[in-house]
């Protein structure tokens, strides 16, 4: 019984780390998934940019979104919307593409 249990906290525990590991791949992800989302609809659409980001991430990440709420994923979206903000304000590149493609 003792084996049992160990295997089971050694078990989860890799399944943490590797959830974890790639919540950090995800969350620098979601930061392209909404500056994507940004050009494509632009300003005013925050919930129709939300929902692609999340289709995107449904795509991209199957299993992570089974483990995070539509409500985790909303808060997490705009942490790396944050990140953008902050992005367009230091690289003028950046801000040129996401610009650019508001206009078109």
């Amino acid at each position: 019984m003792t084996y049992i249990i160990i295997a089971a906290i050694a078990v989860l525990t890799i399944a943490f780390v590797f959830l974890c590991s790639n919540y950090s791949s995800f969350k620098d992800w979601l930061v392209y998934a909404v500056s994507e989302s940004e050009q494509l609809f632009g300003g005013g659409t925050g919930k129709l940019k939300l929902r692609y980001a999340y289709d995107l991430a449904i795509k991209a990440f199957p299993i992570i979104t089974k483990f995070i709420s539509f409500n985790r994923f909303s808060k997490a979206v705009d942490e790396a919307l944050e990140i953008m903000r902050d992005m367009l304000k230091h690289n003028d590149k950046i801000n040129a593409i996401i610009t650019d493609k508001e206009a078109e």
